[in-house]
């Protein structure tokens, strides 16, 4: 999938679910991950890794092992030579 637009995305690349406290890279998000079901009330956005590192800090938030694991979603460009 690809970052989204509309808010509360405003093309960030990492999604939190906040009713379960998972974290979604959108740059390699899985159709299982079901993101695009989220209610805008329940998603937490992050720009950065860094970003992503420190509210794991925190011990709440977990990456999401689907969007962790396996190819991407789509292939980068410098791939595709």
């Amino acid at each position: 999938m690809a970052k989204r637009w509309r808010p509360p995305f405003n093309f960030k690349r990492y999604c939190g679910d906040s009713e379960v406290m998972r974290i979604h890279d959108l740059v390699c998000e899985k159709p299982e991950c079901s993101v695009s079901t989220l209610e805008d009330e329940q998603i937490t956005m992050w720009d950065t890794e860094d970003e992503v590192v420190a509210a794991m800090e925190g011990g709440e938030w977990e990456r999401c092992e689907l969007c962790e694991s396996g190819a991407l979603y789509f292939t980068p460009r410098e791939e595709l030579k």
